[in-house]
Formats: C-alpha cells, structure tokens, sequence
C-alpha cells in the first residue's frame, strides 16, 4: 500500500472514530522503524514532531498537577504528514538520494491507541569524490593554511548536508580572521552522480577587499570613581592598529580583559563609519566598567574539599589594581570544619574540646599576588605565602607552611599549562592525648617533621561547554612532579637541616560527557583518574603527606567516607598509587514542569552512580581484587553557584571486609546495606 492510501485510510478511520464518538483521541502507543541500518531510531525520532505518549505514571501525575508529569500525546494525522515529509528531507540531507520510505497506521479502538511504523529502505549512500573551490587565486599563504588545515569535508566522505554548511561557515570564519571582512558566499554546488553514487562539491566565493584594525579608542564607564591605564587594558587586546582585522582576535581580547576580573563589564567593538573603497581601516572601541579595587569579602558557605561536606567561615581583603597594572592582591583567613555530620558535640562541648578526634578541620592564613601580564597577556605570575593547620584523625594535626611561585599561561583556546615552585615545611603533631599509641616505624617515619622543595608542571584541556551543568565536551589534565633536586644540589641555600623527600609524581584525570538524546534528558558523565608517586636515590624522607593520595568521599568513591578507603595499614596516612573510575547518569525527568511553590522543577535532576578504584602503598601492590566498587542515587538542584548535591553511596564490593561479605549479595540487604549507606553533601556535580 503507498503512502497516500495509507494516509486516506488513516482520516477515513479518524473520521468514522470521531463521528461515532466525538470525544475519542487516540495516543501514540508506540513508534517503530524498520530498515534503518545506518540511521539509529533515536536520531530519527529527533527529527519527527510526533511524540510516543508517556508511561501510565507520568500521565497518572499529570492529572494531579501539569507540573509533576507529562502529557499524553494524541495523534495528529496532519504532524503525522509532516513527520513523513521531514523523514524523506533528512534521508536526503544525509546522502540517501535514493531512500524509500512507506508507513503503517495500526488503530487499537478498544485501547484508544495507535501503532506508527516506518518502513526504510535507505538504499546507496552517496560519497563526496571531488572538492573545488572557486574565488581562491592568489589568496595569502597564511589564509590558505588556514582553510587547508582541518576541513571539515573531505574526498571520500559521505554526503551530510549538515557538515557541507558547517565547511562554508568554517571558510568564511577564516576569512574574516585574515582581514576579508566582506568575503561573499556565492554558492555551494552540489553535482550528482547516480552511476558512480557520487557527489562533486563546488564552493564559490567572492573574496572582497582586506581590511586592518583602525585607531583604538579606550572608553571607562563614567558612573564610576575607579580608572585603569588605557596602556594596561591595551596591551590585553589581540591586536594592534595596522593588524589585519580579525573577529577571532576580537573575541578573544574580550576574554583577555575579563580574565582580570578588574572589570564588571568589557566590550571590544569596531566603530561602524561609512564604507569606502579606499579607506581600509576598521576603529575599534574598547569599554570598560571597572570593579571597586578594594573590598572586605565576609566568607561563610559549604564546599566539599579532600571529598568531605565542609563548612567554612573567613574574612578576606581583596586589591584588584594593587600599585596599578591590574595586579590582584589578596589575604584570606579561613576556618573550615570538615565532617560535620561526624562530630560528637556531647564530648567536644563536654571537655575534649578541640582536641576531640571526631572534630576535624583547619585554619588558613594567605597572602597573594598575582601579576596579569608576564611575558605576554596569556600568561600571569603568582607569588604566594600560606600557612595552614589540618587537623585530621586519628587525633593528630599538621602545621604547613608553604610558599610558593606559579607562572600559568592560555596556551591555546581550549589549553592551559602552568608550572609552580613550591617551598613546603609540613610537620606532625598529635593533639589527642587518646590517639597517643605506639605507630609501626613506617608510620613514625612518615610523621617526622620535613622541608621540601616540590616543582610541578601541569597541562590541561577543557572544552566542555557549561562549567557547572555540562553536556557534551571533555577535560583532559596531567601532572608531572618533581621533589629533592634543588635541595640535593643546593641543599645549603635552603637553610633547613630537616630532612627532604626525593621523589617524582604522575598524576592526571580524563572525564567526558555526552547526551544521546541531545535534549539533556539523560546526561552522561565518566571519569577515570590515577597517579604514582615514586621515591628516587637515596630519599632523606617518605613522600609527605600533603602530596600523598586518599580514597573515599563525595569526590571519589561514595560508599565510604573521606579518605576512608585504601588498601593501606592506615588509611589516615594516604597512599602513593591510586585508580579511581566514576560513571553518572544525570537524568531529569522535570525538565520542562515548570514551578511549585518555591521549588522550581525543571532545576530538580537525579543522578545515578557507580564508581571503582582504591588507593595503595606502592604502585607494585595494585591489585584488581582490591577494586572496591560503590554505586548510589543522587539528587541535584541547580543554583547560580552550581548544583546542590546530596549522594547515597552503598558498597557494592568491599575488598576490606571479610570474604563471605565482601560482595553486596552476600549481606542483608536491610540489616547491612541500607543500614551502612553513606550520605555525601557538596556544591557542585562530583566531577
């Protein structure tokens, strides 16, 4: 049967439904494709309107409130039509020239319902066999590097439309970087070949004249007191008067000036004149708002660092234009409690006092500096003093002083890379008198006091495309580290006559996200994250513990506590080899029920988890028997500061416990798993 009997017999049925009862609709039940090797089903319901009804809970909650649930969807013959038509354009678009489509129409009378399918005969697919391009003649070598470099079409490539209008836009951005600010688009032909399956591809252009960045004006917001030197906000733009033009280079003097965070707003714009053949040049305008330069900052919040709910209370002095230039110059004290679900008031209140091992926390004293411009405007120098004391269990603390030297640079749009000298002396001191026992000599010796010289290189590549909530992208970041070379060599410069540690560190992380229907319904999200740390020579001292690994917490593995995890004689000590794997599936059903009361739907999303690794004394002692594995449910509610998050991890696999209760199954389910789930609380998705 073709396709317009099908759709007369569809209103004949829909007529004849509705003359003998006016008040019938029928929902889609469901929605197949048959045939469509190359194209998934997903992808093709992206491009239909007609939607397969929800399940009986969502439409259940639906009639309770608009805002709960969804919607039943009724078949419309006339959405249906269009389906069939967008169907047919999208095959074409893809390369299928030759594509049949037919459909089938089943009526349920008694269920209210109807059955669509699809029937696809995709047939041959078309492959892009020659590329010309017109209008290039005597194009500048830069600009034609440019556009050889990554094109997006290329001979022997399927024919997708969308990549052909993705190639124009691509050629036309590299023109008006190279200053052709009034390059055409003539055309993009496409010629078919049905003997060979094939398709020439013909992009025309009409270059224009080549035009350079005119006089710069600097302009400051009059409604404030504070200015900045037009020299200082000038030699963060891109470019200069007499440069080709380039957009990409406007674009990104804007980021420049907004990395200062001197300015509330900024714009980078060129001046719109008269047009003429022979003036060449574009003026440019540079507006600026600055930001009050001083200003007392009262810190009170929650965060979750070492992947542990923490409150934390300061009071910081921040100077954005600190003896000009833009330089930033800052002092923060904080004090932050960690776990403070954990903390047993009834003995903190009742005379252990802080020296009670269930209050853990610390205090932090800094200064900085940061220096914007150093060497160019990508790249800033950041000197900085600190001092901190950790208080950790099992009852012990560790004053920290470190100072520290940091030159980090925008290497690439995407790619950042920074080196730091750090000058560190950690000590231990036990502050519960209880906690004062006997420790193994491995143990004693990783407490004695050190002074160590660490110097650490670090590159990393963002492209995510929301910091906060991100749904498609990736961040890919690694560090080398490097302890003891300076004070081997130069040990006497350091006036120290504590020990040092001689070592190296890896460490890094990959995480992806994508969403596979594109609506942000389901986002998925994976990490996997490891390092070593090695001893080299004859080593004074063992790693320190302030650049050791620990497992456990809201930012690793959820079915246990920070740094509660490790294959490890005490996990409080951290280790030197670690593997983490974290998978999420962030799924919001309410995306689009809108608000009630206070609570907004549609900033409501659940996540669930599950996640692998250990942490362990040495690399040689990895074993894969010692992954423990949790998995949990979570929930997010989304704020300007990002997401909200609380998690309920349950070990899945525990390779501490003994053998028969190792594994889930092999304990109560009440009495032992759900009993045992660890709750974590943090601001911010886990990775």
């Amino acid at each position: 049967m073709t396709y317009p009997h099908i759709l007369a017999c569809s209103l004949l049925l829909i007529s004849i439904a509705a003359a003998q009862d006016s008040t019938r609709e029928y929902e889609v039940a469901s929605i197949r494709f048959v045939g469509n090797e190359t194209l998934r089903d997903d992808v093709l319901l992206g491009v239909m309107q007609t939607r397969q009804t929800p399940a009986a809970i969502w439409k259940f909650l639906y009639k309770i409130s608009e805002k709960l649930g969804d919607k039943p969807e009724y078949f419309d013959p006339l959405l249906f039509d269009g389906d069939y038509q967008r169907l047919k354009t999208f095959y074409h678009d893809q390369g299928f020239f030759l594509s049949k489509i037919d459909t089938s129409v089943h009526f349920d009378v008694k269920a209210k319902a109807v059955e669509l399918m699809f029937r696809i005969d995709e047939g041959p697919r078309y492959v892009i066999d020659t590329i010309r391009y017109v209008g290039f003649e005597h194009l500048p070598s830069i600009l034609l590097e440019e556009i050889e470099a990554a094109p997006v079409v290329k001979t022997g490539d399927p024919f997708v439309m969308e990549q052909v209008v993705a190639e124009r836009s691509r050629i036309v951005t590299a023109f008006y970087n190279n200053g052709f600010v009034d390059v055409r688009m003539d055309s993009v032909v496409a010629h078919r070949y049905d003997a060979t399956k094939s398709i020439t591809l013909i992009f025309a252009f009409t270059r224009g004249n080549r035009f350079v960045f005119g006089p710069i004006t600097v302009l400051q917001d009059t409604t404030v007191r504070e200015r900045v030197k037009d020299g200082v906000i000038l030699r963060h733009l891109d470019f200069k008067q007499g440069d080709f033009y380039s957009e990409a280079k406007r674009i990104e003097s804007e980021r420049n000036l907004n990395r200062l965070g001197i300015f509330e707003a900024s714009r980078v714009e060129p001046i719109v004149v008269a047009k003429s053949d022979t003036l060449l040049d574009i003026p440019m305008s540079v507006f600026v708002r600055p930001r009050p330069f001083q200003e007392l900052v009262p810190e009170i919040g929650i965060n979750d660092e070492n992947n542990a709910f923490n409150i934390q209370i300061g009071l910081g002095y921040n100077n954005r234009n600190f003896y000009g230039g833009a330089r930033n110059f800052s002092t923060r004290l904080r004090l932050q409690v960690q776990s403070i679900q954990d903390v047993d008031f009834s003995r903190v209140f009742g005379g252990t006092g802080l020296r009670d091992s269930s209050l853990l926390g610390s205090a932090e004293l800094s200064i900085r500096l940061i220096q914007p411009y150093f060497i160019n405007n990508k790249t800033t120098f950041t000197p900085s003093l600190s001092y901190l004391l950790e208080k950790k269990t099992p009852g012990y603390y560790n004053p920290i002083l470190i100072g520290r030297l940091g030159v980090a640079s925008q290497l690439a749009r995407y790619t950042t890379g920074s080196i730091e000298w750090n000058l560190e002396r950690v000590a231990f001191e036990i502050v519960d008198p209880a906690a004062r026992v006997p420790a193994p000599d491995s143990l004693e010796r990783d407490r004695r006091p050190q002074f160590n010289s660490i110097i650490t290189f670090t590159m990393q590549r963002d492209k995510r495309n929301d910091i906060f909530n991100p749904s498609a992208g990736f961040v890919h970041s690694g560090s080398i580290e490097e302890a003891g070379l300076l004070p081997s060599a130069f040990g006497g410069l350091f006036g120290s006559k504590l020990p040092y540690s001689t070592y190296y560190k890896l460490s890094g992380f990959l995480q992806w996200y994508w969403d596979p229907s594109g609506h942000r319904e389901v986002i998925w999200a994976l990490r996997v994250r490891g390092g070593i740390a090695e001893l080299y020579g004859n080593s004074p001292a063992p790693v320190p513990i302030t650049r050791r690994f620990f497992a456990g917490g809201s930012g690793s593995i959820r079915g246990w506590k920070a740094r509660e995890l490790g294959a490890l004689p005490d996990r409080s000590e951290g280790g030197t080899a670690l593997f983490e794997g974290n998978l999420e599936a962030r799924w919001n059903p309410l995306k689009d029920a809108g608000k009630f009361a206070f609570i907004e739907f549609n900033r409501l999303s659940f996540v669930f988890f599950y996640d692998i690794g250990n942490v362990w004394t040495e690399v040689k002692r990895v074993r894969t028997s010692e992954f423990a594995m949790a998995a949990g449910v979570g929930f997010r509610y989304d704020t300007v500061a990002g997401p909200v998050r609380i998690d309920l991890g349950f070990r899945v696999y525990d390779p501490a416990a003994p053998r028969d209760h190792q594994w889930i199954t092999q304990k109560r389910f009440f009495g032992e798993t759900l009993a045992n789930i660890v709750p974590h609380i943090g601001i911010g998705h886990a990775f």
